[in-house]
């Protein structure tokens, strides 16, 4: 049987925009998702999964700059690719019923504080 997999997808802030709004899929095809954003001072991109069954957010993996950290549920999953300076792209593998879910980027910075002894 074919399933047909509803990936929805949530814009956070007006400088973070995420493509397509909405995505319906078979299962063991694949989903792409795109993330963008201008601020010159944010370099990581997260994403995160929000399912039915799991209402908390999932954090998937990040790009900070072009080094990727795919969380070990996720590994062998999704692909993260891009920079986490203005353009990252999440790719589900061989979808199945279970990947039903609202998929969330977030872009930020980090300050790194240095301190004198």
């Amino acid at each position: 049987n074919s399933y047909a997999i509803i990936v929805l997808l949530y814009i956070l802030g007006k400088s973070v925009v995420q493509t397509p709004s909405e995505l319906l899929k078979k299962k063991d095809e694949f989903a792409e998702i795109k993330c963008s954003h201008n601020i010159q001072s944010y370099y990581i991109t997260q994403w995160y999964k929000q399912s039915q069954s799991i209402m908390e957010l999932q954090l998937m993996g990040n790009i900070n700059v072009k080094q990727k950290t795919i969380e070990p549920e996720f590994n062998g999953k999704i692909k993260l690719d891009g920079d986490g300076r203005n353009n990252v792209t999440l790719t589900i593998d061989t979808l199945i019923l279970n990947d039903s879910a609202m998929y969330f980027c977030a872009a930020y910075y980090t300050v790194l504080r240095s301190r004198s002894v």
